[in-house]
């Protein structure tokens, strides 16, 4: 069917070709016939017919132009339709006086005008149709270059998603044989939370031992100096103020020692 339709395009545009050619030579004649008439040289005279009619294929294809790049044809067609008339006025001078031949006279620039616009709405309808399809091309070729980009990218991302589940096979197996040593050494956990409960109670015992300590050492300074302050207690015994005080405090509840008129006085014979 499309190759039909390409034949009957082209015996169509080579009929309109003919009968534009047909009417452009007897317009032709007609006017270089008047030119010599007119007193212009027989040499030359063929370049009054080949501007008139010529003109209206150049201004036509200015058309043609206008129509295809989107711009506006108002002055092409102003031109086209002025020059037609002006060949056709003509080719009325040069007829005899008789409506007949005057009417016949007028056809050839009329056949022209015609038949060269409807060659051209034919080439124009071919370049639309020529544009379309090298846009769809465009649109196709871009649309595999995407789909290519697209499969490269799925691709990587197909390696990547391999490798994480590798990486996650490899690790969730090192988490079965962890397991699974845990389970057949189960005192492995028994005994790291008796060794860590072991170091706890030792660093409590040492701490409760430097304390005890501190605080014989406060009521032997207490003993030699009862009226010292706490900044001078603190220096003695090496601790801060804050904790010389808290020292105080719990000696005084052991009744250890008591706050008097003359100072600290300490209970004799205490001992921490």
């Amino acid at each position: 069917m499309q190759r039909i339709n390409h034949l009957i395009s082209l015996f169509s545009a080579l009929l309109v070709l003919f009968l534009a050619g047909s009417a452009f030579f007897l317009s032709f004649e007609s006017l270089r016939d008047l030119a010599v008439q007119i007193g212009v040289d027989t040499e030359i005279a063929w370049l009054y017919p080949a501007i008139i009619d010529g003109a209206i294929i150049v201004f036509s294809l200015s058309v043609l132009r206008a129509n295809l790049t989107r711009e506006r044809t108002v002055y092409p067609w102003v031109l086209v339709s002025g020059f037609t008339l002006l060949s056709v006025v003509l080719n009325i001078i040069h007829a005899q006086q008789e409506l007949l031949a005057q009417f016949l006279a007028a056809i050839p620039p009329v056949a022209l005008f015609l038949s060269f616009e409807l060659l051209l709405a034919q080439l124009k309808e071919t370049a639309v149709r020529l544009e379309a399809q090298n846009s769809l091309d465009e649109i196709v070729r871009e649309i595999r270059e995407k789909e290519a980009v697209l499969d490269k990218i799925v691709q990587e991302r197909s390696e990547k998603i391999e490798k994480l589940e590798g990486e996650i096979g490899r690790l969730t197996e090192q988490k079965g044989q962890l397991k699974n040593q845990i389970q057949h050494h189960p005192n492995g956990k028994s005994a790291s939370k008796a060794s860590e409960s072991d170091t706890i109670g030792r660093a409590r015992r040492q701490r409760t031992s430097k304390k005890q300590e501190a605080m014989q050492q406060l009521l032997e300074v207490l003993r030699t100096k009862p009226n010292a302050t706490l900044s001078e207690l603190a220096v003695e015994i090496g601790r801060s103020k804050s904790t010389v005080g808290g020292y105080l405090s719990e000696l005084q509840v052991a009744a250890l020692i008591e706050k008097g008129e003359f100072g600290w006085q300490v209970v004799e014979d205490a001992s921490i």
